[in-house]
């Protein structure tokens, strides 16, 4: 075995890795979320971000997102709820 298709193996094994996310809130005025996936929706009152194991709905007042990328992301404003929805699952 080549060091190419064993990379090329590792790829795939990677690639198919189950992962998982991790939600924190602080008090209701942060949110810190691992292994965003794709940012669905935006504005100052909602977020809405597909994840690993599906969405997740941020609701709340002057909503800001902050560092965003596929390893996460902080959410800051006034929270009000927050709710999953499993039928985005890949």
């Amino acid at each position: 075995m080549n060091i190419y298709s064993l990379s090329e193996k590792y790829d795939k094994l990677a690639g198919a890795a189950v992962r998982h996310s991790m939600i924190q809130i602080k008090d209701n005025e942060q949110i810190l979320i691992e292994e965003c996936k794709e940012v669905l929706l935006f504005d100052e009152n909602t977020i809405r971000l597909r994840l690993s194991f599906g969405t997740v709905t941020i609701n709340g007042l002057d909503m800001q997102m902050r560092n965003y990328s596929e390893r996460g992301a902080i959410i800051k404003g006034k929270l009000h709820s927050i709710g999953f929805d499993d039928n985005g699952k890949e």
